[in-house]
């Protein structure tokens, strides 16, 4: 499962449950991001959003800068965050968190080569359906 094992992998090391709770995250947010359009309409909310530098710098081969979930509130608005909050069981404060902790490494791993491929999109979001077996 490479693709999804390293994601895994860099989320942090867990004990097992742990994990468990971080696979449920990512497929919660995997959805919410097919919801919103995918993962190229999510980057250029975030390119509107103001979040260009930070965006670029999880693309590029250097190492990711740090978002916060009040910077992902401003770039993506409460009601699109309240139906990933409903997601994750959690409230949009909450839901922002877990996206700005996520999302940075995820986009980093779908983009070996700085620059999103749309094979590596697809191959993702096949592994976690497959996992999930929807």
């Amino acid at each position: 499962m490479g693709l999804l094992d390293d994601l895994v992998g860099s989320l942090g090391n867990s004990n097992g449950s742990g994990q468990g709770n971080q696979m449920q995250q990512l497929m919660a947010i995997w959805n919410w991001v097919q919801e919103q359009g995918g993962v190229e309409v999510l980057l250029q909310k975030f390119q509107q959003g103001g979040l260009g530098q930070v965006l670029n710098s999880w693309l590029g081969s250097g190492s990711n800068m740090s978002i916060d979930g009040g910077e992902i509130q401003n770039a993506l608005g409460n009601d699109q965050l309240q139906s990933l909050a409903d997601k994750l069981g959690t409230d949009v404060q909450g839901a922002s968190g877990t996206l700005a902790a996520l999302l940075p490494q995820v986009i980093d791993k779908l983009s070996p080569q700085g620059h999103i491929k749309t094979s590596n999109t697809q191959d993702l979001g096949a592994m976690v359906d497959g996992l999930f077996k929807r």
